[in-house]
């Protein structure tokens, strides 16, 4: 009986590994092959990708901060299908270390995979230095700041795709993607077009605390890898210190070349934002910031002051210099009319 339970066990703990496998077959065909230094097969089954393009997806691979467990990845494969009938550009399978980069006749240029190969990197790393993070109670979860009940933990038997966002294998490959993934700079001239903050690199879960200020995290990972977080992409959420109706007040990050673009919408019911009457304003900061953030208001109409009861806010950040960003929880305050 005990060695029944021993192998019971055996497999609780190995069945997520083994369900990993990649139930849909590759083409017998491959179009172009790279081996890099470390040993990592790159594999094209798309004929839009040849070798001297699988040495640029190598070289942007190694844009993602890495450290020992580079060398144990084994493949990172494109293809030219997509994944079953989903819109998924990539996944990592634990158990054979390997990446696979679908929609390969779709997505031609190295830059079109590149948050995405930092997500399934970001797999890799997880399981690497941290393999019980998809169970629950593990130390990343708890340090996350993330209630056992905030998550999904039945992504191996019970996947489902509107819940990718909620499942800890996921949050902590986003949360990689942000810590130490590739960055990108974006054009200043494109933020009141508000095209900077549609490309800015965001966490699929905006409902979760921001990793970007979780020191005791950050410690974490950084103790555990022995790789280091470059402090100029964190990110402080602001935080709202005085309001009125000329300006907002918050506190922010002391860091300069950042955008934010402050989210108004006028309505009179407070559980409701149907029908309101929607205002943006935009700042970017420029130099040594004093840790303050004022949005004027005085560019709004004021008879929308007291045409409506309350207005909610939100506001959309994102680092030029490294494209990281997020939007804010929204707060709902009560007009003085």
């Amino acid at each position: 009986m005990l060695k029944v339970r021993h192998y019971f066990i055996i497999l609780i703990l190995t069945f997520p590994i083994l369900v990993s496998f990649d139930p849909n077959g590759l083409p017998r065909q491959f179009f172009a092959l790279y081996e890099s230094p470390e040993g990592i097969q790159f594999i094209s089954y798309s004929k839009e990708w040849d070798q001297q393009k699988l040495v640029e997806l190598y070289k942007e691979l190694l844009q993602n901060k890495h450290g020992k467990e580079l060398n144990y990845l084994q493949e990172v494969r494109v293809i030219d299908g997509a994944l079953s009938s989903s819109l998924t550009k990539g996944s990592y399978h634990a158990l054979t270390n390997t990446i696979t980069l679908y929609q390969g006749g779709k997505y031609t240029e190295t830059s079109e995979y590149r948050e995405t190969l930092s997500h399934e990197y970001g797999h890799h790393f997880a399981y690497y230095y941290f393999p019980s993070h998809h169970f629950p109670f593990s130390e990343w979860q708890q340090l996350r700041g993330i209630s056992t009940t905030n998550l999904r933990w039945d992504a191996f038997w019970n996947y489902k795709e509107k819940n990718h966002a909620f499942y800890p294998q996921e949050v902590i490959a986003d949360d990689y993607v942000l810590l130490y993934g590739a960055t990108k700079k974006l054009d200043v001239n494109n933020i009141e077009s508000n095209e900077v903050f549609y490309l800015r690199t965001e966490h699929e879960n905006q409902e979760l605390p921001n990793v970007l200020e979780n020191t005791d995290l950050q410690m974490f990972l950084e103790e555990e890898s022995g790789i280091k977080i470059n402090e100029d992409r964190l990110l402080q959420s602001p935080k709202l210190l005085k309001w009125s109706d000329e300006t907002l007040l918050f506190q922010i990050s002391t860091k300069s070349n950042v955008a934010y673009r402050l989210n108004l919408a006028f309505h009179d019911s407070f559980n409701s934002t149907l029908n309101s009457e929607v205002v943006e304003v935009y700042e970017i900061t420029s130099g040594k910031t004093n840790g303050h953030l004022e949005f004027s208001l005085d560019q709004i109409d004021q008879e929308i002051f007291s045409k409506y009861e309350y207005v909610s806010t939100t506001i959309d950040v994102v680092d030029l210099s490294t494209a990281i960003g997020f939007q804010t929880e929204e707060k709902t305050l009560k007009l003085n009319n």
